[in-house]
């Protein structure tokens, strides 16, 4: 395989600014970039077809038979090759590949021809305990672009481009979330011993009233790159290629809208795209992830606590949370077929 058995690496680097901000609260700024070479990867099939083959149509798809030599002006790739294919037909098309013998495309099990490349704007804010209160925001922009999201041929996304136009192969990375915000917070609440409000002599009161603090984690992302594939797609498996249908320029893909979904109906127009009727022996135009996007994610985790004064050395605490407080549904589908 290209590049088998040669060590993956990566090269990081970033610029970091820091600052103080009242006399308690830290802002970072900083650019963060990161380069992934030689990546495991199993896109560089050694047994596939040239796309330009497609245009012999029904032809490729033809069987030799028992003692056939030549068929549409193809010959066999060597004597007894129609007997000895029993895994798959001895069709034209098995019979051009670079080794015949095999039913299927050979990816190599040490395959490392992967690139990536990651670049960020990276923001945050921390505000130090004080006064019962803390925060930590933060505020990612990104980009990932890569031409080997996996390494595991049992994923779909391997096989969709051909290893005769690899250029194809760079694209967004399916884990590709370009605005991402989080912000976590602490609040001791101000009642009770020693607090502001309710500072009572009372021990039951104070009991009662003290101890009690808020946790919070907020989470807003932005939603993850789609892949689209054609289901109708007649390319024989020789070939190694999806079926990708291209957005028609300047129509809009979306059927609905996101922000008020009804799952009774398609999210996409399939009209949009490149017509279902010309995916014969063609493969379509698209890119192996698209620039649209699924849903967003969004979710609230809130806890609450009670602290028991025991000694100046221990204490028990009680602990109460929600997660996903607004019961906020995420919708994945990472391929969308027509």
């Amino acid at each position: 395989a290209k590049d088998g058995n040669r060590r993956p690496y990566t090269q990081q680097w970033n610029l970091t600014i820091e600052r103080q901000v009242g006399k308690d609260i830290r802002v970072t700024t900083a650019y963060v970039g990161n380069k992934g070479t030689r990546l495991l990867s199993q896109v560089n099939a050694l047994n596939a077809l040239n796309p330009s083959l497609l245009s012999m149509g029904n032809r490729l798809n033809d069987q030799f038979s028992p003692g056939q030599t030549t068929l549409d002006g193809v010959s066999i790739p060597y004597a007894g090759w129609v007997e000895q294919m029993t895994g798959c037909a001895p069709t034209v098309a098995q019979a051009l590949l670079p080794y015949p013998q095999y039913c299927g495309n050979i990816y190599g099990q040490n395959e490392s021809n992967g690139n990536s490349t990651y670049h960020a704007l990276q923001v945050s804010a921390e505000k130090r305990f004080s006064a019962g209160f803390y925060f930590l925001a933060s505020y990612t922009f990104s980009k990932t672009l890569t031409d080997a999201d996996y390494s595991q041929s049992t994923q779909g996304a391997v096989y969709a481009i051909s290893p005769f136009e690899q250029k194809r192969q760079k694209a967004l990375s399916n884990q590709d979330t370009p605005n991402a915000f989080t912000l976590s917070t602490s609040y001791e609440l101000p009642f009770g011993k020693g607090k502001p409000l309710a500072n009572s002599h009372c021990p039951v009161l104070n009991l009662l009233l003290s101890g009690w603090q808020l946790n919070g984690i907020f989470r807003v992302s932005s939603g993850q790159p789609l892949a689209f594939r054609s289901s109708y797609c007649n390319v024989p498996s020789q070939f190694a290629v999806a079926c990708i249908p291209a957005n028609i320029d300047g129509v809009n893909p979306y059927a609905q809208d996101r922000s008020n979904f009804n799952p009774d109906l398609p999210l996409f127009n399939v009209n949009a795209f490149e017509p279902v009727d010309s995916f014969n022996y063609y493969y379509g135009k698209g890119p192996r992830v698209s620039n649209f996007r699924g849903f967003g994610y969004t979710n609230l985790d809130l806890g609450i606590t009670k602290k028991f004064a025991i000694t100046e050395r221990f204490n028990i605490q009680i602990r109460g949370e929600a997660f996903n407080v607004f019961n906020t549904h995420s919708f994945l589908n990472y391929f969308v077929t027509n």
